[in-house]
């Protein structure tokens, strides 16, 4: 223990090693709704009928308190003192001294180390971490050989971190890095606090060979290796509404992406973290929310799929998949939001399962309190976790270890396991440097029930964020950066397949003749260079996986359309397209504006012509008001209207097409009163108000007067006016489909 401090150290105990101190002490408890506290840790009923666990020794990460601002995907914390300790473990309630095994041994390098996370090998000899030996530096990774205490820093780039490595068969190891795997091209940064965002990617334990994954455009954390040779980890899914941390699976090479848990309504929280397997689809992990949290919230047991149990434990999992999971709370009174927590009830920072019963056996860390920054900070107070052992079934805990100074996390026992087998995907080199990506018949949907024949194609779109030197919020939407890549077409059974550049996130829509979304899916993926990255249909049936003839797979590679699939990411954006299918992004003063200058502003100008009704923005409090209308002219927008944009400073026509910032109203608590009204749906062209006045014509195959909306009157040639071509129809249509976003790379104003 670590002078001048009252460490409490007690037992590490199986629940019948618990329950026979309990007997000893003669306690009567009740069995269900009592919880334990720090100094209450022996005071529960019995349950003599379990097997004891094999108890092995305990490896902890000991890293000195701190009350960050609490996002689940922070990594970059720094305060010095950190420590990895091996508690043994004790059948007979004895306190037992733990010892410290990295990194006193050393060097006077690692005096002022902090130790992010860590992961044990597979035969138990050795310890993989991430560690910052000071401020100034960033986060490496470290090999800890337990034998004697040596210390080898593997080589990586010392101006990015590495985080939250994990053991790979095959010596190798698999981390999370804010470096980025497309040459030249800066890392994304989120969406809120615009942090440098976390990938995937993995070295050889040598030093050699270290390679990054393709990138999502937010955070990828906490990855974890199951016994089948999959990683789960949590990725930081947003996208207009979608905004939450949700399971995926990869293969070992960083192919393979798909969904695990959590975006199929089957999750109980806005984001699911630090997952481990407890058998063969079946996961134990902490339920919280995205921010203030401290990383830390109920613990819950997932089952992705239907499961053979022989004695109440599994004994088999099969046909896996997100649709099909079910998941239960075993922690009921933790809060599955960012509230405040009560006292005696805290929450959870992470849970290591010992069995596979029905209501396993964990090893817990636990706070105390209302673990959440804000009322953390505003008290001048900082969670404690501390170490517990914890019984589901009667929902108890009994603390093992806790340094009241200190975080005690992430235990795990000091055993060996079994190393599974390698897994990763063929890559097809037929596809060279690019993706291929590929649905079977886009008409499969759980989700969509579409016509048959109106869909043309699938529109491809990169994503990015404020990396490039963009302002911080791209517009009053929410939503991030739009390149469009293009359209593929629909082939005569239903299929599409399409190559695009390597590394890059993406999402997709199937399209209409005219170019409009028909359904929008709502998540970003992507895939490496050389990968075939194929689905069923449109967010078809995940209990079903897509089956692939053989031979298709050529043909669908032979027969790929080649969507700007290798060209630098400097050259994706507009360069005067000769035609309205070549548009890539479309900035609103540059590709927007210039359209409404050219048809629009005469009649909806600051004098409003037109006579639309407007609305007014109310301040309850001071009674402040400020009253607007459609207003499609170039004009920056009112001072008086920054807290209703977000802070954004946009033009009016912005404004006026895209509508207020929603949730900046509602957080500056203000009211509006009167005819609001929105002209541009994100992600919804056909259902917005400008595009049916406008009514757009044909687009694809090819251009003709076929018009959209039959029955109705193009509002310009209605007014007398020349209508617009197919070329600002379509600028109009991808700027509703690709989010109604102010800012773009056309009109990036760092690079402009």
């Amino acid at each position: 223990m670590m002078a001048g401090k009252e460490t409490v150290v007690k037992h590490y105990l199986s629940r019948a090693a618990i329950g026979a101190i309990w007997i000893a002490l003669g306690c009567a408890c009740s069995t269900r709704s009592a919880t334990f506290t720090r100094d209450a840790a022996a005071d529960a009923e019995p349950d003599a009928a379990v097997t004891p666990n094999t108890v092995d020794p305990l490896v902890i990460l000991s890293r000195p308190a701190r009350n960050d601002s609490g996002d689940i995907f922070q990594y970059t914390s720094y305060v010095p003192g950190a420590r990895l300790i091996r508690l043994p473990p004790s059948l007979d309630g004895t306190p037992q001294t733990p010892t410290t095994i990295c990194c006193d041994q050393a060097g006077p390098e690692y005096a002022h180390l902090d130790i992010s996370s860590y992961d044990l090998a597979f035969d138990a000899r050795s310890i993989v971490f991430s560690a910052k030996l000071a401020a100034g530096q960033t986060y490496g990774l470290f090999v800890l050989q337990l034998a004697d205490g040596s210390v080898t820093q593997l080589a990586t780039d010392p101006q990015r971190d590495y985080v939250s490595p994990i053991f790979l068969p095959g010596g190798r190891v698999m981390f999370t890095t804010n470096a980025g795997v497309e040459p030249g091209a800066p890392q994304f940064r989120d969406e809120y606090e615009r942090g440098v965002a976390t990938q995937l990617g993995r070295i050889n334990l040598d030093g050699t060979d270290l390679e990054l994954a393709p990138r999502n455009l937010s955070h990828r954390t906490a990855p974890s290796l199951g016994s089948d040779g999959r990683v789960v980890f949590t990725q930081w899914d947003h996208l207009g509404p979608e905004n939450g941390g949700h399971l995926m699976f990869v293969d070992q090479d960083m192919t393979g992406l798909h969904e695990g848990f959590g975006k199929e309504g089957s999750g109980v929280s806005s984001s699911t973290i630090k997952a481990r397997e407890i058998s063969p689809g079946r996961f134990i992990a902490i339920a919280t929310a995205r921010d203030r949290t401290l990383g830390a919230g109920a613990v819950i047991d997932i089952r992705l799929g239907d499961v053979e149990t022989q004695g109440g434990v599994v004994s088999a999992a099969h046909n896996q998949a997100e649709a099909r999971a079910t998941s239960r709370v075993l922690t009921p009174d933790v809060p599955l939001d960012n509230s405040p927590s009560a006292t005696t009830v805290g929450r959870y920072y992470d849970a290591f399962p010992l069995d596979a019963g029905d209501r396993p056996e964990l090893v817990v860390s636990w706070a105390d309190g209302p673990v959440e920054a804000g009322t953390l900070a505003a008290g001048g107070a900082r969670a404690n976790f501390g170490i517990y052992f914890y019984d589901s079934q009667l929902q108890r805990r009994s603390l093992i270890f806790d340094d009241p100074a200190m975080w005690d996390i992430r235990a795990m026992p000091l055993r060996p396991r079994p190393e599974p087998p390698p897994t990763g995907s063929q890559r097809d080199i037929g596809i060279g440097n690019q993706t291929l990506i590929v649905s079977l018949d886009v008409y499969q949907s759980t989700l969509h029930t579409f016509r048959p024949g109106e869909i043309f194609g699938v529109r491809v779109m990169e994503g990015f964020s404020s990396e490039e030197g963009f302002p911080e919020s791209f517009g009053t939407t929410g939503f991030e950066g739009h390149a469009n890549l293009g359209v593929a077409p629909v082939q005569p059974d239903h299929s599409w397949s399409a190559k695009i550049p390597a590394n890059i996130p993406v999402h997709v829509q199937s399209v209409d003749v005219f170019g409009m979304s028909l359904f929008n899916e709502p998540v970003w993926f992507s895939g490496r260079a050389g990968e075939p990255a194929i689905c069923g249909g449109c967010h078809e049936d995940r209990t079903r996986p897509p089956v692939i003839s053989p031979g298709l797979l050529g043909t669908l590679t032979t027969g790929a359309v080649t969507l700007l699939g290798t060209t630098p990411r400097a050259q994706r954006l507009n360069t005067a397209p000769a035609s309205a299918t070549q548009i890539v992004g479309v900035g609103w003063t540059t590709q927007v504006q210039p359209i409404l200058d050219a048809h629009c502003v005469t009649c909806h100008g600051d004098d409003n012509k037109a006579g639309i009704a407007g609305y007014t923005i109310v301040n309850p409090v001071t009674g402040a008001s400020i009253s607007w209308t459609l207003n499609l002219t170039s004009s920056p927008l009112p001072a008086t209207l920054a807290v209703a944009a977000g802070g954004g400073a946009y033009s009016k026509s912005y404004f006026s097409m895209a509508g207020p910032d929603l949730e900046a109203v509602e957080t500056a608590h203000l009211m509006i009163v009167g005819n609001l009204r929105v002209y541009l749906n994100p992600e919804d062209a056909r259902g917005s108000a400008a595009i049916k006045l406008l009514n757009p014509t044909q687009l694809f195959p090819a251009p003709s007067a076929t018009r959209a909306f039959p029955a109705t009157t193009p509002h310009l040639i209605a007014k007398g006016l020349p209508d617009l071509t197919p070329q600002e129809h379509y600028t109009l249509i991808l700027a509703a489909d690709m989010g109604v976003s102010f800012f773009a790379r056309e009109n990036n104003p760092h690079t402009n």
